[in-house]
């Protein structure tokens, strides 16, 4: 088997094929595969390539590509292209054919494994970067559409960590989605960051993943054997954010409503897991609020204290179905959740304006379960096996809080909530249908919290404080509905 050095060797010539020495045999005394090169290999990347296509399992020939190719723009902006290849070899006669780069199938954007970025600066320059791997090499592309200054390359260059966090998330076993530090561009140089992955997880199976991020909306999708999930998220009312600690507080509370509904309906553990963690990097690096335009109507701390503080999104996730008992393929394991925030802050000025704030959510899901707690589910073409119950589950909740202003004066504040679930539960003994069963729950507040959030003529800003905090917990909305507050 061919060493390290000896396969990372440079070619005489750029696209030539790389010599190995009699040391290099394999084995069975054939020589190995030689790699191929599209050009001169004397760089820091083209080393790094070779190492990695040498030395890294499939999932790992990416290691710390994507930063080595940003942090060229540190003192290189020209475009780069390279990749390295396995010829082809003669299985009988353990001869090669004498092939050039040209003559080998492409490679660039087209691997089995792949992630690009886009970046687009502020004077409009596109800079692109590509990178593929497959069984049989390993290429990368730099391509920028115009000339860059000093700023945009240090922009550029920044986001090295940021791209390489990225691909290393989705490259591990199990797969995390860590988008922080690309939602963290600098605005300031930069205009929109883009990201595309692909990669492949087996013969059938591939995970896919588009992220998007501009100064007035960023989205992600991804999809996998397991499922899909979509979040897009608003960024152009920045008047309606929170602090730091009430966007935090609003994002632990809508994850806790997520997991009571990946329980409730039996989510699967993994997509669950990468659809929480794409919510919290969507909601995370907001951005300068103050960086934005004037608005029409400023947000008093009442005002606040019925707002989440997180920009509006919307979210959905959805399970691949799923029919494990082959006695009953109509019967599907099954996990669809939606969930929304929407706002609005109208008003022709600062003493008549009106806000309002509405949140959904909406879960249906359906799952296979033991006959008993303590019991396994094992379900096959034999009828003894068939001692299981099917749960079908339909929830939604909505929570719409609202208030407005005439003459200067709160004259309105409203909370209006609802929520209703239904389970029902099929149940079979020895493959005989024993019941069939379907438990309804609702209910429904409306509060007037107009005494609540009306300043105080003499205001005490501890006691103050502790009120609007108090009202702010109680527009979250609540899934279940015995439990809305009174």
């Amino acid at each position: 088997m061919a060493s390290a050095a000896a396969s990372i060797a440079p070619p005489a010539t750029p696209a030539s094929v790389v010599t190995l020495s009699a040391a290099a045999q394999a084995a069975d005394g054939a020589p190995p595969a030689p790699l191929v090169w599209e050009r001169n290999n004397k760089d820091a990347v083209s080393a790094l390539v070779a190492r990695n296509y040498n030395q890294q399992p499939a999932a790992g020939r990416f290691k710390n590509l994507g930063a080595a190719l940003l942090e060229r723009f540190k003192t290189d902006s020209a475009d780069f292209s390279q990749s390295v290849q396995r010829s082809s070899q003669d299985p009988i006669t353990g001869t090669y054919d004498a092939l050039l780069y040209t003559q080998l199938p492409p490679l660039h954007r087209v691997g089995d494994d792949q992630a690009g970025l886009a970046i687009t600066t502020k004077s409009g320059v596109k800079v692109t970067l590509a990178l593929d791997s497959s069984d049989n090499g390993v290429a990368v592309q730099v391509h920028s559409s115009g000339k860059l200054s000093d700023d945009e390359r240090a922009a550029l260059a920044g986001l090295s960590g940021a791209f390489q966090q990225a691909i290393d998330g989705l490259a591990a076993v199990p797969p995390k989605i860590d988008l922080s530090g690309l939602t963290g561009f600098d605005a300031s140089v930069l205009s929109s960051v883009d990201l595309r992955s692909q990669i492949k997880l087996n013969q059938t199976d591939t995970q896919l993943l588009d992220f998007h991020a501009d100064a007035k909306q960023r989205s992600v999708r991804f999809s996998g054997p397991a499922g899909e999930a979509k979040i897009d998220v608003d960024l152009s009312q920045p008047a309606a954010w929170g602090s730091k600690q009430q966007q935090a507080k609003a994002l632990s509370n809508y994850l806790h409503q997520f997991d009571q509904a990946a329980m409730r309906g039996h989510a699967d553990a993994e997509l669950a897991g990468l659809f929480k963690d794409a919510v919290t990097e969507m909601h995370s690096n907001y951005g300068q609020a103050d960086a934005a335009p004037r608005q029409r109507v400023t947000l008093a701390e009442q005002d606040h204290a019925i707002l989440t503080g997180l920009a509006d999104f919307s979210a959905a996730i959805t399970q691949t179905e799923t029919a494990p008992n082959p006695l009953r393929l109509g019967e599907h394991d099954s996990f669809d959740y939606q969930s929304s925030q929407s706002t609005s802050v109208q008003g022709s000025s600062q003493l008549d304006r009106s806000l309002a704030q509405q949140q959904l959510s909406q879960l249906k899901a359906s799952y296979h379960a033991p006959g008993k707690p303590d019991g396994l589910l094992a379900l096959t073409l034999d009828r003894a096996s068939q001692t299981y119950n099917y749960v079908l589950v339909d929830d939604n909740a909505s929570s719409n809080a609202a208030l407005g202003y005439k003459d200067g004066a709160l004259a309105n504040a409203t909370l209006e909530q609802a929520a209703r679930q239904s389970t029902r539960t099929v149940k079979y003994r020895l493959d005989k249908q024993i019941e069939d069963l379907t438990i309804p729950s609702s209910a429904a507040r409306i509060r007037d919290l107009l005494d609540m959030l009306a300043p105080q003529k003499k205001p005490d800003d501890d006691e103050r404080r502790i009120t609007l905090d108090a009202a702010n917990q109680m527009i979250f909305l609540q899934p279940e509905p015995g439990a809305l507050p009174q």
